[in-house]
């Protein structure tokens, strides 16, 4: 238990807790909870009074003040301890954003995308509700505990006793209890996260559900997934079944046998009525909080469920982007002896070759050679198994990441649009791109006629994944970002194959002139579209077959004739 709160303590302190806030909220706390304790002595007078003719109206008036005041502070200490509760979120959440965006692509292919956000909006909630609800009122409740029992001792220490017989059993049965809930808490929340990524994969591929007709499928793999969030909640349930009775029929025997006991001591003139209220009033002071702690004791114990998840996220390694700068002039790319091993299995052999600069390369195989991981490993995504990338006579793992892929321009054959307008989307090739330069990369890709009839134009919204424009509208709006970048190294991976042949022929010139100067790495499934490339690669099974020209091949590789025959 020590250790797991150990975690949430650092998880409150990565998350730079307001101590201020918090020291605000606790005085104010405190002030609530001194005034609730002065209430029931100003009591003891006035109740006293009402048998007597004499009745005493000043003291009526201190009572209602100190209620009126009580009310304020109390009003005060919720909207403050709101406020630290959304405030430790935020600041949780923005640095556990932060951190996701910066974790290696691998944690991605092993995760969800529905689990990962699960952990950065249910979880980080369900801690902050232990902050907003709980934590505050905990320390408040122990403080009026403490007072109130200490003022209880003064006017009967034996009706005080007593009442103490409470603690030991309530503590008997909150333990064992609360390890259950701290376990049922942690699969519920796994469940949850696994829910969640089953909703963001399907409806993120909601028209191959509707294409494969997999609704019912998928129905009852969701109902699957219901029924277990259903189990976890209803164990809860039987936790709380249980605790929260026992913890009121301990209460309630507590309060009849001080009833009891104050009666006597009322009748053998030992107390007065006036005290006997009063001493009512402390009881209901310890009662509440003390009852509040079973909540807090659960509360904590889902906190704790929730901060072992976050932080099996923030112990996952990040990427390290300091490094050196670049070299100010175009440098060879040389692979050399790489080997990239991905869940045990080779991709890539022992594969050496060099990337001219200023050169247009293309990389050539069958489906699964290889070729896509190169890309991968050249953006530094992943890192080789064996063997060293150079560029120049560097290591490219040496080199500032944001420099280093601030170098290089993308284009894939899925031309990924995010949610948003053309204007979103073409910033993210340069955030600093002026209309006119949008405009001019937008022409450049032989997209602005297409953009320039749109009724919003720039501003049109483009939908989830691009989905509101054709394949060759998505293709151009990506490339016209790769120009906006204006990258040293540009990767093509078969940027022209969802365009119909007209467009294919704009954007190929287009590629022709956006290529010059640069280092260009080209994936082609149509030989036809890389015969001018002035160097392709050739690879079969994770291996560099060959290497030349496109004649120099069709003369002396039989596979990349083979290819040439059968797919050109």
């Amino acid at each position: 238990m020590k250790l797991k709160i150990d975690e949430l303590w650092q998880l409150m302190k990565k998350s730079q807790f307001p101590k201020k806030l918090v020291a605000f909220v606790l005085v104010l706390g405190l002030f609530d909870t001194a005034l609730g304790l002065t209430v029931p002595l100003l009591t003891v007078n006035l109740i006293n009074g009402f048998s007597v003719e004499d009745f005493d109206w000043s003291t009526l008036m201190l009572v209602v003040f100190a209620l009126i005041l009580q009310a304020i502070f109390s009003g005060l200490t919720f909207f403050f301890m709101r406020k630290l509760g959304e405030r430790v979120v935020a600041n949780m959440r923005k640095f556990l954003w932060s951190h996701v965006l910066r974790l290696k692509v691998s944690f991605f292919d092993r995760n969800e995308t529905g689990s990962i956000l699960s952990r950065i909006t249910q979880d980080t909630s369900i801690v902050k509700e232990l902050v907003t609800d709980q934590l505050v009122s905990f320390v408040t409740g122990i403080f009026s505990i403490i007072g109130a029992i200490g003022i209880l001792l003064w006017l009967d220490w034996k009706m005080t006793l007593l009442m103490l017989i409470s603690v030991p059993l309530a503590i008997v049965v909150m333990l064992p209890l609360g390890s259950k809930m701290h376990k049922i808490a942690k699969e519920n929340q796994d469940q949850l996260a696994k829910f969640s990524g089953q909703l963001g994969r399907i409806l993120s591929n909601i028209r191959l559900i509707k294409s494969t007709q997999a609704e019912e499928k998928e129905t009852k793999e969701g109902a699957q997934n219901i029924e277990g969030l259903y189990g976890y909640g209803v164990k809860e349930a039987r936790i709380m079944a249980i605790l929260s009775p026992i913890m009121t029929l301990i209460m309630m025997v507590v309060l009849i046998l001080i009833f009891g006991y104050g009666g006597a001591q009322i009748a053998s003139g030992n107390i007065s009525a006036g005290e006997l209220v009063a001493i009512m009033i402390y009881l209901v002071q310890i009662i509440i909080p003390f009852t509040q702690m079973a909540t807090f004791f659960t509360a904590l114990q889902k906190a704790l469920g929730a901060t072992e998840r976050i932080q099996q996220i923030l112990k996952e390694p990040i990427e390290i982007k300091e490094g050196i700068d670049l070299p100010e002039t175009l440098q060879d790319l040389v692979f050399e002896n790489v080997t990239f091993r991905y869940t045990d299995k080779d991709v890539l052999k022992n594969m050496s070759f060099t990337i001219p600069a200023g050169k247009t390369t293309a990389f050539v195989s069958q489906s699964g050679g290889g070729k896509t991981t190169i890309f991968s490993l050249i953006e530094r995504f992943y890192e080789a198994s064996e063997g060293t990338i150079r560029y120049g006579r560097t290591d490219i793992t040496q080199f500032d990441l944001y420099k280093w892929r601030n170098l290089i321009g993308y284009v894939s054959q899925e031309a990924p649009l995010l949610n948003g307008t053309i204007r979103d989307n073409l910033k993210y090739g340069n955030p600093n791109a002026t209309e006119e330069k949008m405009k001019e990369a937008l022409k450049a890709a032989f997209a602005w006629d297409f953009v320039d009839k749109l009724p919003e134009k720039l501003d049109t919204s483009v939908g989830e994944n691009g989905i509101k424009l054709s394949g060759g509208q998505k293709q151009r709006i990506a490339i016209a970002r790769a120009i906006l970048r204006n990258p040293q190294l540009l990767l093509l991976d078969e940027a022209t194959s969802n365009l119909d042949n007209e467009s294919e022929r704009e954007v190929q010139l287009a590629l022709s002139n956006l290529m010059k100067g640069r280092t260009t790495i080209v994936i082609a499934h149509r030989l036809s579209t890389i015969t001018n490339a002035d160097q392709i690669l050739v690879f079969e099974d994770g291996h560099l077959s060959g290497k030349g020209t496109h004649h120099e091949l069709l003369k002396n590789h039989s596979y990349y004739k083979q290819l040439w025959e059968n797919i050109a």
